[in-house]
């Protein structure tokens, strides 16, 4: 009886085995199996001649059970080894992916930055090529220095006469020695700065400067402080760009305005130029002398045109200066001679006029002027013109001389509240005029 039970116990050890080893205690299923060989092999040698089939079957069944646990645990460990293999190599593919992704994104935002400076760099070119005057060309310098280089504080210099350098546009530099031309030379002396080379400074802030050359002869200046977020080697590399890219503007302005100063008409209203009504009005003022007639000449000057340029833009201030001269050619006579005197003032020479006729004509402009409406997004304008008349020779025999009293005449319509006329026999000349 003791025998048999012995067997019933070894004939669980390969289960008891098996339940404390698996899935991973190797060790204990090799316990298992040698357990059950030993206590196999002492119950044969214990075990009776009539119990011994019984203790030998019980023995096998021990030992190949636990041999057979051993197995599973091995098999398991393996296949748990494979495991986590993969899940290994899987989670170094995800890492992998995931930086290749980051590199295609940030290949991305790169081309796309660079497609937007293209772009920017396109624009910048076009709108300096249609700037003919510096109160075009600042607009599309301040476009051009925020979107092609990512700047906001900023300062542009252009070269004037006899070595001075006028301020183009400023921009946020308050406090910084880039504000005015004279806290810029005055600190680049202190600091030993040659003016003549581009360079990043970091005293006494960080910035760049770069001169705008035209060949070997310095038309041009532009400040601007570091951004935190652009590296300074690249955005110097676009700075040389914009700078090239200025002196051609900057020449191609002065090239037009040399070329505006020869020529007789205005670019801007296709009036005659200054210089032409001189010329005319000497050689009026000599036929009227020598055949014994007369003219009459009205000096006129926009209302508050300096109001209307800072409040409104100076390409506002263009349109109503191309209308007003429009509205003057067609309000005249194709024998008289109309100009553009200088900024928003123009003059009318009226041959062989009476007095009379000339003030009607004069009220027709500036009733014509007052009608006008100028629609600007949202808004419509309206503007007013002065205008101030004398008359040859009642006024005046001498062309210099009917001109000031013109003037006159002008600034009494300007005194008396504007938007009217007024002849010189009602003027009081200014004092000191």
């Amino acid at each position: 009886m003791k025998v048999q039970l012995a067997c019933a116990v070894l004939a669980l050890g390969p289960a008891l085995a098996l339940l404390a080893s698996y899935p991973r205690r190797l060790w204990a299923a090799a316990a298992g199996a040698a357990f059950c060989a030993v206590a196999g092999a002492g119950l044969i040698v214990w075990a009776g001649a009539a119990d011994r089939s019984l203790a030998c079957v019980c023995a096998g069944w021990g030992v190949l059970g636990s041999l057979y646990g051993l197995l599973l645990c091995r098999r398991s460990l393996g296949a748990r080894a494979v495991q986590a293999d993969d899940l290994a190599r899987a989670r170094q593919r995800r890492e992998e992916i995931a930086r290749e992704l980051a590199a295609v994104k940030a290949a991305g935002l790169r081309t796309e930055r660079e497609h937007k400076e293209t772009l920017a760099l396109y624009g910048m070119i076009k709108g300096f090529s249609e700037a003919l005057s510096w109160e075009e060309m600042k607009p599309k310098l301040e476009l051009a220095v925020t979107q092609f280089l990512g700047v906001n504080d900023f300062a542009l210099y252009v070269a004037a006469e006899k070595g001075a350098f006028a301020r183009l546009s400023v921009r946020h530099l308050d406090n910084s020695p880039g504000g005015s031309w004279a806290a810029w030379k005055s600190c680049a002396r202190e600091h030993g700065i040659d003016m003549s080379e581009a360079r990043i400074l970091e005293q006494p802030e960080r910035a760049m400067a770069v001169p705008i050359h035209d060949a070997a002869e310095l038309v041009g200046y532009f400040y601007a402080r570091l951004p935190a977020d652009q590296e300074p080697a690249a955005l110097m590399a676009k700075a040389r760009t914009f700078a090239a890219e200025t002196s051609l503007a900057f020449r191609r302005v002065k090239l037009f305005q040399e070329m505006e100063q020869l020529s007789q008409v205005d670019g801007l209203t296709g009036l005659f130029r200054r210089g032409t009504f001189d010329e005319r009005l000497s050689e009026e003022t000599v036929r009227a002398r020598t055949f014994k007639t007369t003219f009459s000449l009205l000096m006129l000057d926009i209302d508050h045109f300096k109001g209307l340029n800072d409040r409104y833009g100076h390409p506002f201030g263009d349109q109503v200066l191309r209308r007003i001269g429009e509205l003057l050619k067609s309000s005249v006579y194709e024998t008289d001679f109309v100009a553009r005197y200088g900024g928003e003032e123009f003059v009318v020479l009226m041959p062989r006029a009476e007095p009379e006729g000339v003030l009607r004509k004069a009220e027709s402009i500036r009733r014509a002027v007052a009608a006008e409406r100028f629609a600007l997004a949202f808004e419509t304008i309206q503007v007013s013109v002065s205008i101030g008349v004398a008359h040859f020779p009642r006024d005046s025999a001498a062309p210099e001389e009917l001109v000031a009293k013109a003037d006159a005449a002008l600034y009494q319509a300007k005194s008396q509240g504007r938007d009217q006329v007024v002849v010189y026999t009602a003027a009081r000349r200014p004092a000191g005029s």
